[in-house]
């Protein structure tokens, strides 16, 4: 890929606009070979990096989080409002208690019998 001509160019014409001598992938910029190169090149920079990106997307996911909970809208879905000062809309609350319900009846299905059991 030299300029951005080229790349227009390879674009338009559905040519891989890497290597620019395959076809490229249907809804894709990219041949197969050079989609498959591309995921192990970056595969590889995740494994070596992988300490720096934990701490970026940590520091990036507390500052989103703070954000939403100062505004009032749900720290879940970032999308709705809270009420009653809770960091949960009404529709992520019932689907986290509906998670945490399932996941506890699966532990005392699991751990007790059948008599020991009272619903």
């Amino acid at each position: 890929m030299c300029s951005k001509a080229n790349y227009e160019f390879y674009k338009s014409h559905n040519i891989c606009v890497s290597c620019g001598q395959e076809d490229a992938e249907k809804n894709h910029t990219l041949c197969l070979c050079c989609m498959m190169k591309n995921r192990e090149r970056s595969m590889e920079y995740h494994k070596k990096h992988r300490e720096e990106l934990k701490e970026k997307y940590r520091k990036r996911d507390k500052i989103r989080y703070d954000n939403l909970k100062k505004q009032g809208i749900c720290t879940c879905c970032g999308k709705r409002h809270t009420k009653y000062n809770k960091i949960y809309c009404e529709h992520c609350s019932a689907r986290k208690n509906a998670q945490h319900r399932a996941k506890y009846l699966l532990n005392i299905y699991a751990s007790k019998t059948m008599a020991e059991i009272r619903v």
